[in-house]
């Protein structure tokens, strides 16, 4: 691979983990703005279990979000350290079609499916 290929698929990543963080920052805020204002909306004393337990999930899916966001800004910080689609755990290529559905994979599949082996043990 010559130094221009690699450097316009180095662009295309750090473009694709940058598109990602904006979208998931993006539908964090979104979460948050939608919980606000059901509270709001949810003032009737019937209403209160279903605005408790939206909310409850609301809090779950940010969170959820949460842990994704500084998971891309890992994958982003080991893109510019040069470790980016390398398994922590074999130090093999992660493949790349692993690392278009999850760009923040630390891990192969295989050394991914020992991890959940192990700790469903």
């Amino acid at each position: 691979m010559t130094t221009k290929t690699r450097n316009v698929t180095g662009d295309a990543i750090r473009e694709e983990l940058e598109r990602r963080r904006s979208a998931l920052a993006a539908a964090i805020q979104s979460t948050r703005d939608n919980a606000g204002a059901r509270q709001e909306a949810a003032k009737d004393p019937y209403g209160g279990a279903s605005a408790t337990h939206d909310s409850e999930m609301a809090v779950a899916v940010a969170e959820r979000l949460a842990r994704q966001l500084v998971q891309l800004d890992r994958a982003r910080a080991d893109f510019d350290a040069g470790r980016y689609g390398v398994c922590q755990d074999c130090n093999e290529p992660i493949a790349a079609a692993r690392l278009k559905v999850l760009p923040f994979a630390t891990r192969c599949v295989r050394c991914q499916a020992n991890l959940e082996r192990a700790r469903a043990a």
